[in-house]
């Protein structure tokens, strides 16, 4: 894997301006200063209570979104700091490229990137794009929800009067922008994943000030780290879960060798490439420090076992990451072989969890969820019924000028929800709960 990488526009100066200008923070530095506002946002609080793939079960410490995006944040963390280490290693570019790397930057894009998920992750996700299409607006898409919390919705002091949000630097902002371009229906690369929506196009111009806008635009520095961080992350902690849980057959996968046939067969029909069942065969040569015999069953050896073949397999990870010049140009490089074995880690959740068929039956409740949640908002805005918000919704609905502003606004709320709070609200809309006057469904956080 090789990301072509654009140099740094302007000094530092330029990368720590803020939309709204502020005093400069007395002991830290700008992107210190970012991190710290995400860290001690409520959008990033909330994060615990939605869930990473499965609800958690009695007995099993899954993880959510809250955890998985303090780790990636600290995987990307550790690359940034590897990268600065190594240097350019002779490159004019890559040096120059180095020299803006901000590590803190690095770590708050890490916190960030997953903010905009709505409860119940992918599986909402879906179904609001396909409702916010039919109500004619722009689509759903989390990365630019993630935008919209971090320069519109979220509150960092004096700044909310204008709907600055967090008022992050342009830096940081970059850092996390997985996708750098705004959605178009034409174009194939920007049709699915986009960085922000139309009404926040003016925000995400100014963070992409001066950046090419070439078919697909270049990635900042930091926004590379960040997503290599992510599926690293992702890959390693989710197998560690579900093989705690008895859904991964870690140790049949190294010991049978029809369990492990029958996981990349599975592979053949998703037409994934042939290095990652490679992969898979490294995997059953136990040649990625997996030294998993025997079942989980909780015991000491097995738990540091289980902690010790993660720990070699992030490091393996945040090693592999290189900044390389080919051709005049600098690239974010990864080697294909570390690409695969992460690509077969996540195949691995996808055949034993996502793809269980009563994960399935979860997932079409959850979609019953948002949808009765979208229905019943958007009827409460046509009756005027304004109590069914909350309050600061209210103040967005009625300085609303247009119906796909307001629509936008239920969209935001049921964005925002933990996934305890969306059931709640859904089971009182519905009378299967009659709730309390106390913990009314518009005065939910």
């Amino acid at each position: 894997m090789r990301k072509e990488l654009t140099p740094p526009l302007g000094d530092s100066d330029f990368l720590d301006e803020r939309f709204l200008r502020e005093d400069p923070p007395e002991t830290r530095t700008e992107a210190q200063r970012d991190r710290d506002r995400i860290l001690y946002s409520s959008a990033l609080q909330r994060l615990g209570g939605i869930t990473q793939v499965s609800p958690p079960e009695s007995g099993y410490a899954f993880h959510t979104r809250l955890i998985h995006s303090v780790k990636v944040a600290q995987v990307a963390q550790r690359i940034a700091q590897r990268l600065k280490a190594q240097g350019g290693a002779g490159s004019d570019l890559v040096e120059k490229i180095l020299d803006a790397l901000d590590v803190d930057a690095v770590e708050a894009a890490g916190l960030a990137h997953d903010l905009g998920h709505p409860p119940f992750g992918h599986i909402a996700e879906t179904e609001l794009k396909s409702l916010a299409v039919a109500a004619e607006l722009d689509g759903f898409e989390g990365n630019a929800q993630s935008f919209r919390i971090l320069t519109r919705l979220g509150t960092a002091g004096p700044f909310t009067a204008k709907s600055t949000g967090l008022n992050l630097t342009r830096r940081t902002l970059s850092g996390t922008l997985k996708y750098p371009w705004l959605r178009n229906a034409e174009n194939p690369n920007r049709k699915e994943k986009w960085g922000a929506y139309p009404p926040d196009s003016g925000y995400f111009e100014w963070v992409r000030e001066g950046w090419p806008t070439e078919q697909v635009p270049t990635r900042s520095l930091e926004a590379e780290i960040m997503d290599w961080a992510d599926d690293v992350t992702y890959a390693v902690h989710d197998v560690d879960d579900f093989y705690r849980a008895g859904l991964i057959p870690l140790d049949r996968l190294r010991s049978d060798r029809e369990e492990l046939q029958r996981f990349q067969e599975y592979m053949g029909t998703k037409k994934l490439v042939t290095q990652v069942i490679e992969a898979a065969d490294r995997l059953y040569e136990d040649k990625l420090g997996l030294g998993i015999a025997d079942p989980y069953e909780g015991r000491l050896e097995q738990r540091a076992g289980l902690r010790a073949a993660g720990g070699g397999l992030i490091g393996r990870y945040v090693q592999a990451a290189r900044l390389l010049e080919a051709d005049g140009k600098a690239f974010f490089s990864v080697p294909d072989e570390v690409v695969s074995e992460v690509g077969m880690l996540k195949q691995l959740t996808w055949f034993y969890v996502i793809d269980r068929p009563s994960l399935a039956i979860i997932q079409e409740g959850q979609r019953q969820v948002i949808r009765t949640l979208f229905e019943s908002y958007r009827d409460g805005i046509k009756r005027e019924q304004y109590r069914l918000f909350p309050p600061g919704y209210v103040e967005r609905l009625e300085a609303a000028e247009t119906d796909p502003a307001k629509v936008r606004a239920v969209i935001d709320l049921i964005a925002g929800l933990t996934e305890a709070a969306a059931v709640q609200i859904y089971q009182r809309l519905c009378g299967h709960s009659t709730g309390s006057l106390l913990g009314a469904a518009g005065q939910l956080p």
